[in-house]
């Protein structure tokens, strides 16, 4: 995977003590041994990966586009609407 993702920040920052502890981890991630590392990063890898094709799910990225399309054209009517009540009938040019 190629990703640039900081495991250290993360499982410093993130994770909360008591999860630590808890799961008898060491609080800095270069204290952990080189198997509970590999393993926190594939946890993290794994992570990324879902919530990355979650967001981009091509069903749900077609839908958000043809919404957004109906958003617009609502808007451009709502703004042509408020136009016509904006001008003054009487007004002359």
């Amino acid at each position: 995977m190629t990703n640039n993702i900081n495991y250290q920040q993360i499982f410093e920052e993130e994770i909360s003590e008591h999860t630590k502890s808890s799961a008898n981890l060491a609080e800095r991630f270069f204290e952990l041994p080189y198997e509970q590392r590999c393993l926190v990063e594939s946890l993290m890898d794994a992570a990324y990966q879902r919530a990355v094709d979650d967001a981009f799910n091509p069903e749900v990225v077609l839908e958000t586009a043809e919404l957004a399309g109906e958003m617009g054209a609502q808007l451009y009517n709502f703004a042509n609407m408020l136009q016509t009540y904006l001008s003054d009938p009487d007004e002359t040019d």
